[in-house]
């Protein structure tokens, strides 16, 4: 889909634009004039060169760095990473007798036992063995400063740890830390709004903090109340085998640099910040988030759950409510098993260049895009999707980082324009030396001159004459073209219609122009499993392909004439799968190809209502009620035969529908029946509609960058629509 930012202060922009297009126009006028009057220097054709030397917007307008650069096989690599977890990580046992006792007591502590001393508010423990804390420390410290050869295993049985200025528990040093939660026990962990750190330092940063491996297992309670930063950090490996978890943190919740894992336990975590969170990304090994169990409750104010390199969702329950994305990985994604509810002010599933799901359920109840990935693999499982804007959207993936991020921002807001070539300054003027963007909602094909600026003084014009043209000898004009004449494209050459990309960048794909931000890896594939999208924007939305196999598809895109509920740039083919994808025949697209027969139906509906999809006996194939108005659906179904009629009913009632109106070799009663053929070729798609702005099918009419293409589709047929 190609979308339009909605940006303040339009007037602004329209008032700058119209400043650099003046200008931009009297230099056009002076480079027109100084190309009609003298010979062709040499010396411009090296220095500012042809389009096709160095100023071709597919050379010079391509693609950010970011993007282009980036190896994304070289930043994750699978088979290295250590899913497992230990025997010691699962085992919470613990021997009461022949562990050394520690005592909190107010402002100090007693302690019974070898391996621990006492000074003042801050107990140190130093060497490996088991420890078991009870009490409650006022204002002080739990520090571990072992070996590095050292397993130290410290068991919270009624513990209550308050720092006003530092980590109440903090892991300097050790082999690894397991922190077992006493049964039925009920601890805290407790920091304050500031640390007092040694200089040049900017750690500790959390409640609970760990330079090296920390475990935390049992099945106690702990509450850990990050009002300084962070509220678990580890700087290497963080696992979470039981327990029961709340964690309240000013920025992230749960933190562990080289990894994440969750075999089980309860975590409830409210953070300003992420929710769960790896951040090692130099290290394809690691960086990932794993989640095998347990069951969740994070809300959040940015991520629910990030992963620098991997996430990994095998097991596990719960809700995910973050601000940005719920689900997001800097590289790529899997899902296996578990169950999980989302909700996204961003994406509900995010990672950069693949998702694949093979099992479990994803429910994505509100976002601004429900999927977003290069490529999109649906195997197995269940994925429900409800979305302001796409509902699957594979685009190409980009390298987050500082400098990706801050370029993007300066993007959003309008003022640079890196993806058009070059920068655009704040007087709408470019650095590339192209034509100004026009402000929204102007077109510079109406012919209307732009919006002069009501404090727009000429004399801000550049003074004097204008430059001396060169002397010499005029071009000689091309054969056949007269004065003042443009000279025309060969027919069926470069830009001759139907034969030239449009938009820079952009390329050819099924039966028209594409996009700039197309591109052949991206992709959706669906194999299996049972997919659900009702969004307001687009269903299924590929910047490349899209590629059903198997499983049921229901989607229900835009009410409005910009969506569709099948959107793509090369191409969509289908070989097996039921299928029904209704939206507005606006933007309407269908399969290009396949060896399973489909077609495009004209048949409306208001919200709720129920479409079934029947063979010529009026066997039901497959149901849908779609949650928003439509006009048209793509439908496909195993039992429909190349060139066999089939029939949709719009408003029946199914037997045996689920709560998605989904079913399958059903009755349906009552209803509205429109009859189509169908078929593996393009050949009955809604085609021109109404006024004939609209396209329809793949791509045989298609309206891109306000020019209408006439290909053999628009004189497709055009199936009867429901009265």
């Amino acid at each position: 889909m190609m979308k339009t930012n909605m940006m303040n202060g339009t007037v602004e922009r329209r008032r700058r634009w119209a400043r650099g297009a003046l200008a931009s126009a009297l230099a056009a006028t002076l480079a027109l004039s100084g190309c009609a009057g003298g010979t062709y220097d040499d010396n411009a054709a090296e220095g500012g060169g042809a389009a096709g030397e160095g100023g071709a917007a597919g050379e010079g307008g391509g693609a950010a760095a970011s993007t282009e650069a980036v190896d994304w096989d070289a930043l994750i690599d699978i088979n290295g990473m250590d899913f497992a977890y230990s025997d010691r990580d699962k085992d919470a046992s613990y021997d009461t007798a022949s562990a050394t006792k520690i005592a909190l007591a107010g402002a100090g502590a007693t302690v019974e036992g070898d391996g621990a001393a006492v000074d003042g508010s801050t107990v140190t423990i130093t060497a490996a063995g088991t420890y078991v804390v009870s009490g409650e420390l006022a204002d002080g410290a739990l520090v571990v400063n072992a070996t590095d050869q050292d397993k130290v295993q410290v068991v919270l049985d009624g513990a209550t740890i308050r720092h006003s200025d530092g980590a109440a528990f903090e892991v300097q040093q050790a082999d690894k830390v397991f922190i077992t939660l006493a049964d039925s026990s009920q601890n805290t962990l407790a920091d304050g709004a500031a640390y007092t750190l040694a200089d040049g330092e900017d750690e500790p940063n959390a409640v609970l903090f760990s330079k090296d491996d920390l475990t935390i297992n049992g099945s106690g309670a702990l509450t850990v109340e990050g009002n300084y930063r962070h509220g678990v950090n580890s700087k290497d490996d963080l696992v979470i085998a039981g327990g029961t978890l709340t964690v309240t943190a000013k920025e992230d919740g749960l933190r562990g640099k080289d990894c994440v894992k969750i075999a089980d336990g309860s975590l409830t975590v409210t953070a300003g910040g992420d929710g769960v969170k790896s951040s090692n990304d130099e290290d394809p090994t690691r960086g990932f988030v794993a989640i095998d169990g347990g069951t969740f409750a994070l809300d959040v104010q940015d991520d629910g759950v990030q992963a620098a390199t991997y996430l990994r969702i095998a097991g596990g329950e719960g809700t995910v409510k973050a601000a940005d994305h719920a689900l997001r990985s800097e590289v790529e994604a899997a899902m296996t098993g578990g169950s999980f509810t989302v909700e996204a002010g961003g994406k509900g599933m995010n990672p950069e260049t693949r998702f694949a799901m093979d099992g479990g359920t994803l429910n994505v109840t509100g976002s601004d895009e429900g999927i977003e990935a290069e490529k999109v693999i649906v195997n197995d499982g269940e994925l429900n999707i409800v979305a302001t804007d796409d509902g699957i959207n594979a685009a190409v993936a980009e390298r987050s980082d500082e400098s990706a991020e801050a370029a993007g921002g300066a993007a959003g807001s309008g003022d640079v324009a890196a993806d058009q070539g070059g920068q655009q300054l704040e007087d709408g003027q470019r650095t590339d030396g192209q034509a100004p963007e026009p402000p929204e909602g102007f077109d510079p094909q109406s012919g209307e001159r732009p919006e002069i600026p009501e404090d727009f003084d000429p004399s801000q014009l550049p003074e004097g004459d204008a430059p001396a043209m060169p002397e010499g000898e005029r071009p000689e004009m091309p054969e056949g073209m007269g004065e003042g004449q443009a000279p025309q494209r060969p027919e069926g050459g470069p830009g001759a219609e139907d034969g030239m990309p449009q938009g820079g960048r952009g390329g050819m794909g099924a039966g028209g122009p594409v996009a700039a931000n197309a591109s052949e890896e991206c992709l959706i594939q669906i194999n299996g499993g049972k997919v659900t999208v009702d969004v307001g924007g687009d269903g299924l939305d590929s910047n490349g392909y899209v590629e059903v196999n198997g499983g049921v598809v229901l989607a229900s895109g835009s009410a409005g004439g910009g969506d569709s509920a099948l959107d793509y740039e090369y191409g969509a083919t289908i070989t097996g799968g039921a299928v029904i994808l209704a939206g507005a025949t606006g933007m309407a697209e269908t399969f290009t190809e396949g060896t399973q027969p489909f077609a495009m139906v004209a048949a409306e509906g208001s919200a709720g209502t129920s479409v079934a999809v029947t063979d010529e006996a009026g066997t039901v194939l497959v149901s849908y009620t779609v949650p928003k108005a439509f006009q048209c659906a793509v439908v496909s179904a195993p039992g429909l035969t190349e060139g066999a009629t089939g029939k949709v009913v719009v408003g029946g009632t199914v037997a045996g529908a689920d709560s998605a109106g989904y079913a399958t070799a059903a009755t349906v009663e009552g209803g509205t029946t429109v009859d189509f053929t169908a078929s593996t070729t393009p050949s009955n798609e809604a085609g021109r509609m109404d006024d004939g702005s609209r396209r329809g099918g793949p791509r045989g009419d298609a309206v891109r960058g306000g020019q209408t293409r006439q290909g053999a589709a628009a004189q497709s047929p055009q199936p009867e629509v429901v009265a």
